[in-house]
């Protein structure tokens, strides 16, 4: 039995994570607490007087106790990259790679080192592209990296590969 806490910052967040245990859930016995959960950080001798209140306010039956511990799943994010030659300037390629990635709903997070970091969430997840341009040989040359879990990567990977086709150098 695992307890898994997925934490949202927002309405759309949660959604998500309702949509993936509903799909889940077929697969799965999974399901929510009934009543309030309460996790106690550390074993403490406080917790058997905690319980006894617990059993004097509500009848025994009614309350559930398990020991718990942290459990680590080594799951790799993916990364797929995208390398491209395209002909314009720095700023007109800037601009292409804005559009495309607006078309994909994907939010500007912040400027990195080199170049632009972006977060989008697609039904099959989420996932951060950073985009990367460069100048060589009047040649603007495009190095998009997506990370994620899932399918998320591959199916951004694809929606971008797909729109850039039309403007790669044969």
């Amino acid at each position: 039995m695992y307890l898994i806490l997925a934490k949202y910052s927002d309405e759309a967040e949660r959604k998500r994570i309702e949509y993936a245990m509903e799909r889940w859930g077929k697969e799965m016995k999974l399901g929510r607490p009934d009543g309030i959960s309460i996790i106690v950080d550390e074993e403490n001798e406080k917790v058997m007087e905690f319980v006894d209140d617990l059993y004097s306010r509500t009848s025994r039956d009614k309350v559930k106790i398990y020991k718990l511990s942290e459990a680590s799943f080594e799951l790799e994010e993916k990364e797929v990259q995208i390398k491209a030659e395209l002909d314009g300037g720095l700023e007109t390629v800037d601009k292409l790679i804005g559009f495309i990635l607006a078309k994909l709903n994907a939010f500007f997070q912040r400027e990195i080192p080199s170049g632009k970091l972006y977060k989008v969430s697609t039904k099959k997840g989420q996932a951060e592209i950073s985009t990367r341009l460069t100048v060589s040989n009047n040649k603007v040359m495009v190095d998009i990296r997506i990370n994620g879990y899932g399918d998320a990567p591959d199916l951004i990977y694809n929606k971008i590969n797909n729109e850039l086709k039309y403007f790669k150098e044969v």
